[in-house]
């Protein structure tokens, strides 16, 4: 198999930004990190003492978390197109989560930022986040 082939196969995590929000460095990359841990999060199920997530064989969370922990970075421009990916994205039934800032810092009222998606195989990606750019 190519390194090409591969890619096409292998679990990954998406991570889209609103990137006209101009955010800081540290302040982008704590949401980043929200928004994937949000998303791994929504692949499993919570009780009140531990947090549960299903490997099921062959899944594309069992492969990521095995494996590389593969991240893409993408971009829209605006809140509305944020938000009408995480429709799409909840529409195909991908875990997926919208992180809103509080807006105690650099935003002064909550701020939706960036949202996560997966870990999935690249086809669930097709229609929602493969005509967008790399951040």
């Amino acid at each position: 198999m190519t390194n090409e082939e591969r890619q096409l196969t292998m679990a990954k995590q998406v991570i889209v930004v609103n990137r006209n929000l101009n955010m800081p460095q540290g302040k982008l990359a704590a949401q980043v990190s929200h928004a994937s841990l949000g998303a791994l999060f929504k692949c499993g199920t919570k009780d009140e003492l531990a947090l549960h997530i299903d490997l099921g064989t062959n899944s594309a969370v069992e492969q990521w978390l095995n494996g590389s922990f593969t991240k893409i970075v993408l971009y829209v421009k605006s809140d509305e197109k944020l938000v009408s990916v995480f429709e799409k994205a909840e529409e195909a039934g991908l875990p997926c989560a919208l992180i809103t800032d509080a807006g105690h810092t650099v935003f002064d009222k909550p701020t939706r930022t960036c949202l996560g998606i997966g870990p999935v195989f690249p086809d669930q990606l097709k229609g929602i986040t493969d005509k967008l750019r790399v951040l």
